[in-house]
């Protein structure tokens, strides 16, 4: 019962936030080359159109879920303060990103089918109809597993979200802001390094290649890929960092201001 009440909780909070996340976007890309075309009076070359097909609107829901889920620290602190159990707020802040991938998710598809397609003619709107559409023959199949891949990519960025927020939770806010700076430059370092290798013909024909292949769901036969492999890899990074983000809600501690 306090499980229900707290996912209740957090719901109507973060469900606020969200909205206000896509209104902001909403008002940056499309009302604000209005109003600077307007003033500069080049109205005439504004289109809301071209703006509409140009945009990923589908992925600023991911980008949003990966922001949401890395700043909880706030809601943790005022319901571990009111007596709520680590245990409680974990399952219900999951329950919680569950109930908005579900519905961020479809809503995602419904516009890409709906708007996006019809408007620009193109299928090729998300990675999953981009590489692994022809494997499937019916239609319905196609987009009953799109819904599932589309599902497991924005678990994974939300999960992700969750994972470095609550990494972050557990050092002082000075350790916070140099692990800010440091891990995205260690990263893009070592993303530009992996890019490199990749691209040098020296990668071609090791053990990485067949084995980036083999997750891709590459088949050499047919030339078409296989979703179910990216799939299972997805789900299981996924369970792996649900596992750790439990752990760190454990190990998580309230902080003096």
């Amino acid at each position: 019962m306090k499980t229900k009440q707290v996912t209740k909780y957090l719901f109507r909070r973060q469900i606020i936030i969200l909205g206000e996340m896509y209104l902001v976007t909403f008002v940056t890309i499309y009302l604000l080359p209005f109003l600077l075309s307007l003033i500069t009076g080049t109205l005439g070359s504004y289109s809301f159109t071209n703006i509409l097909k140009n945009s990923p609107i589908s992925g600023f829901f991911g980008f949003f879920m990966f922001v949401l889920a890395a700043l909880s620290y706030e809601n943790f602190k005022f319901l571990i303060q009111n007596g709520i159990s680590r245990t409680t707020f974990f399952e219900a802040q999951i329950s919680v990103y569950g109930i908005f991938v579900l519905i961020g998710n479809s809503v995602n598809l419904l516009y890409n089918y709906a708007i996006y397609v019809p408007m620009t003619h193109r299928m090729s709107f998300n990675l999953f109809m981009s590489g692994y559409r022809y494997f499937f023959s019916n239609g319905g199949v196609t987009v009953l597993m799109n819904f599932i891949f589309s599902a497991l990519i924005l678990a994974m960025f939300t999960l992700m979200g969750m994972t470095i927020g609550s990494f972050l939770s557990l050092f002082s806010k000075t350790m916070q802001r140099i692990l800010l700076v440091a891990v995205p430059i260690v990263g893009g370092v070592t993303l530009m390094y992996v890019v490199g290798a990749i691209s040098n013909a020296a990668f071609r024909y090791t053990w990485i290649e067949n084995f980036t292949k083999f997750i891709l769901g590459y088949t050499s036969q047919s030339g078409v890929y296989n979703p179910f492999p990216v799939m299972v890899t997805m789900f299981i990074l996924s369970a792996v960092m649900l596992f750790i983000v439990k752990y760190l809600f454990s190990k998580k501690q309230l902080k003096r201001e």
